[in-house]
């Protein structure tokens, strides 16, 4: 995604050493972690300059902030672009309940449909996590089978729903 992606009221971009202090912020509360397969906790500066670095040295996977242009609310990554890839993301608490994620997911998918030539998108959520199962139902991810998350931040693995989008159902949705 060069150069970045607009919607109405984000910007999609590659994450810079300017995030940090956000990142540090937002990432760094339990509540965030719990949900996701891959952010420690607590979240430590270490963690986000070792992330921070990691950046472009994968040609498979995207990582991307997502900027309320007053700085970064959270991230979006999309991992396995050379195969089916896998969407993931969070938000700062903040910025729940706002509609941000469903923004900034339709604005990637958009992109990864149309410039990778990708048929299909998969993404976990942890069955406990309502809020992402909705933004996957509202994109029009299909859900097909249970599945397991690590949650690195609790230590433990948890149950998860599975979920595909394929790109005809994406684009009838979005073109609606």
């Amino acid at each position: 995604m060069t150069p970045p992606v607009q919607t109405p009221r984000l910007t999609l971009r590659r994450p810079t050493g300017q995030d940090i202090d956000r990142l540090l912020l937002l990432a760094n509360d339990f509540e965030v972690a719990r949900m996701l397969e891959r952010m420690p906790h607590p979240y430590r500066l270490a963690d986000a300059e070792a992330w921070l670095a990691a950046i472009g040295q994968d040609d498979s996977r995207m990582d991307l902030a997502i900027d309320d242009r007053n700085g970064l609310i959270g991230g979006l990554s999309l991992r396995g672009l050379d195969e089916t890839p896998v969407i993931g993301y969070w938000l700062g608490r903040p910025y729940w309940g706002r509609g941000y994620m469903s923004e900034a997911a339709t604005a990637a998918l958009g992109w990864l449909f149309d410039s990778r030539g990708v048929t299909q998108v998969e993404a976990r959520a942890m069955t406990e996590n309502a809020a992402s199962l909705k933004v996957l139902a509202k994109l029009g991810f299909r859900d097909v089978g249970a599945a397991e998350c690590a949650s690195t931040a609790c230590g433990e693995t948890r149950p998860a729903r599975r979920c595909l989008l394929d790109r005809d159902t994406f684009r009838r949705l979005t073109s609606a």
